[in-house]
């Protein structure tokens, strides 16, 4: 019996328990359909047309360019007339100059005995001593050393040199010099600057050895 009873009871609370939760199933979907009802309603509004009213501007008229004033009238020049000088005439008398301007210095001349010209101050006076067959092309005379020309020394230095092929002045020495160690840069440097014509043997130019002296002498 107590078996019977037992199973009837818990027949009775699983039926009650069925119900319960099926009523509260059918209330949660009653209520999430009210949810999403509303949430729908929320969701669609209704869009306005905004229409845009758009200014039209205009631009200012450029003013008229202004207009160019007539030009000046022309005056006419007056071109005034030159008079005329008398040119006078004058009686000149002609008169005859030699034109000897080279201003400098004489070296004197191989050929033949040297030549009076009139001195330069402080220049150098140059007596060559050498056979008739050197001919001197280009002579540059040495510059008087300025503690010789202050102190009023002359001198005189003699050169010995080598003249090449094409006439150029090699190895020059001082041989003797009176007095010593005054002239013999300036002597030897002029040297260097000479140019004659080559000696010719059997139709071609050899080397020949020559001796120079160059005198150092004041204007007076």
């Amino acid at each position: 019996m107590r078996l019977i009873i037992g199973l009837m009871m818990a027949i009775l609370v699983n039926i009650g328990l069925f119900t319960l939760m099926q009523q509260m199933t059918t209330a949660n979907s009653v209520d999430r359909r009210v949810t999403e009802d509303i949430r729908l309603l929320d969701f669609v509004r209704l869009k306005r047309e905004n229409r845009i009213e758009t200014k039209k501007r205009e631009l200012p008229k450029k003013p008229p360019p202004p207009q160019k004033p007539p030009p000046p009238p022309k005056t006419p020049v007056l071109q005034a007339k030159k008079p005329k000088a008398p040119t006078p005439k004058l009686d000149v008398p002609q008169i005859d100059v030699p034109l000897n301007i080279a201003g400098g210095p004489y070296l004197g001349d191989f050929a033949t005995g040297p030549k009076v010209a009139p001195a330069a101050p402080a220049a150098p006076v140059v007596v060559p001593v050498m056979d008739d067959e050197v001919i001197p092309l280009v002579r540059i005379p040495p510059r008087y050393p300025r503690s010789a020309s202050r102190r009023g020394i002359e001198g005189v230095v003699v050169v010995s040199f080598t003249i090449t092929k094409d006439g150029q002045v090699t190895n020059p020495i001082v041989e003797s010099a009176k007095p010593e160690n005054t002239f013999n840069k300036a002597a030897l440097k002029a040297i260097l600057k000479w140019k004659f014509k080559p000696k010719i043997v059997g139709g071609k130019p050899v080397e020949r050895q020559a001796t120079q002296e160059i005198e150092f002498k004041l204007a007076k």
